[in-house]
């Protein structure tokens, strides 16, 4: 939680979220028209802006871009579902953060390796299926309003973009070139936790991917949370430990 909030006692963090509220705004806006389910969502080249913004800059991302959404959500698309989207669109951000750091490496993010791509396109995808849970199952399970398209288009609009747009854009930003300060987490999780610390953030870390998986299979195949008790006994779980992973302290 220290980590989460820590934006907001720094000039500097304050700006950066100002900064990618900017962004957010500025590639949301224009694309409302093209709308995939009215009132609700749209094509999206914005998704790219979390991915690439949560690696390079944590935190201040994340609320940068919850924030951003809301109020792209003014100029069209805003309802009582807002929330499940600035929710959403801050662990579209936060998750690939946490994920990036979570073995304690001191390896800043990069795409310069083959295996560093292959661990953007995974990190890009487990926020994707995480952001679609929520916000999809969400209107399901809160509002009674089951839209499994929504799911699938949050999903492509998360994972597709992210590799189409940001991935390009995220290997200009760390180039040699570029003099982007990164946000590194504050402590190296192996150093100062030890081995047990460090396991129970990869027990979280396989809950949460597992119970992705699980559900993105029950959806796929016609069940709706909000009527499907082995369903909500997996969203449970997801819930559980999507919010162990996210707030597990990495210090």
């Amino acid at each position: 939680m220290n980590e989460l909030l820590s934006p907001f006692r720094s000039k500097q963090k304050l700006l950066q979220i100002g900064l990618c509220v900017l962004v957010f705004i500025g590639m949301a806006v224009p694309f409302k028209v093209m709308v995939l389910i009215e009132g609700f969502t749209e094509v999206r080249p914005v998704n790219a802006v979390p991915v690439v913004a949560g690696l390079l800059l944590g935190p201040a991302a994340a609320w940068g871009c919850g924030i951003g959404n809301l109020i792209a959500d003014l100029f069209g698309t805003f309802t009582k579902g807002s929330l499940l989207g600035f929710i959403g669109n801050f662990l579209a951000a936060y998750l690939p953060y946490k994920l990036w750091h979570i073995s304690g490496s001191k390896e800043m993010p990069n795409v310069k390796s083959y295996k560093n791509i292959i661990k953007y396109i995974l990190i890009s995808t487990i926020a994707a299926i995480a952001s679609a849970i929520i916000i999809a199952c969400g209107w399901d399970f809160l509002f009674g309003m089951w839209m499994p398209n929504l799911f699938w288009i949050i999903i492509f609009n998360d994972v597709g973009f992210p590799l189409l747009i940001g991935l390009p854009v995220f290997i200009v930003l760390t180039s040699e070139e570029s003099k982007l300060k990164i946000t590194m987490p504050i402590r190296s999780l192996r150093n100062h936790k030890g081995q047990g610390y460090l396991s129970l953030k990869y027990a979280l870390l396989g809950a949460l991917v597992l119970s992705e998986l699980a559900l993105m299979g029950m959806i796929s195949i016609g069940l709706r949370m909000s009527s499907s008790l082995v369903m909500g006994i997996i969203g449970g779980i997801f819930t559980i430990a999507l919010i162990g992973f996210v707030g597990i302290r990495d210090e």
